[in-house]
């Protein structure tokens, strides 16, 4: 989080030393708390045997996962991205605790901020970051089909070809394109709509954080 986001706290009182100090350690707790998390999902991606090390590292972080198992929208056949909602959120609280515990207050503009930066670096940001991954190989097989290459596209239009088609009835609507085209337009909407969220997000974040109150 970039504390100089938030001009307007730069002179808040220095009082409550106590609890300053008690938030700014909760605050090192809770990021080392990412990190055991974030060294689970790794070792759940190379499929690490079981040892002691990874008995008590899923007995740690593993009851706090599972409080986001239920939330479907994030949950897909091939992907989980509940682990990136379940680091926003210690995100937020460990950013609100760090703020409180440098300046001695929080506003209602500075947690919505958080949030909002928050929600795009842990959500928004790595969909369209995956988005724009999927549909730049799609376009390769576009340009080097093959027999090999009909199962991966098989596959990638399982997990994307409902934006394809949703990207047609937006932008050709009633008309037929052949697949080359469709991919590449579907790749640069996707990067100027990242963008344009980039900006968005950016501006609204500061206009939060100059909030009063």
């Amino acid at each position: 989080m970039n504390y100089a986001s938030y001009p307007t706290i730069a002179h808040a009182s220095r009082g409550g030393s106590f609890f300053m100090t008690l938030a700014a350690i909760a605050a090192s707790l809770l990021s080392f708390y990412s990190l055991l998390i974030w060294l689970r999902i790794v070792i759940s991606w190379v499929r690490i045997a079981e040892n002691p090390l990874t008995h008590w590292l899923g007995r740690i972080v593993d009851p706090y996962l599972e409080l986001f198992r239920p939330i479907k929208a994030l949950r897909r056949e091939r992907f989980d991205l509940t682990p990136l909602l379940a680091l926003a959120l210690l995100s937020v609280l460990q950013s609100m605790l760090r703020l409180y515990g440098t300046y001695g207050r929080l506003t209602v503009g500075m947690v919505l901020a958080l949030v909002l930066e928050t929600l795009w670096s842990y959500l928004v940001s790595p969909f369209f970051w995956l988005l724009l991954i999927l549909l730049g190989v799609r376009l390769y097989f576009c340009y080097r089909p093959s027999v090999q290459t009909i199962t991966y596209i098989a596959m990638l239009d399982a997990l994307i070809g409902g934006f394809l088609n949703w990207v047609q009835r937006i932008l050709y609507p009633g008309r037929a394109i052949n697949d080359r085209r469709l991919v590449t337009t579907a790749l640069i909407f996707t990067l100027i709509l990242y963008l344009t969220s980039s900006a968005l997000i950016k501006a609204l974040v500061t206009l939060a954080s100059r909030l009063g109150f």
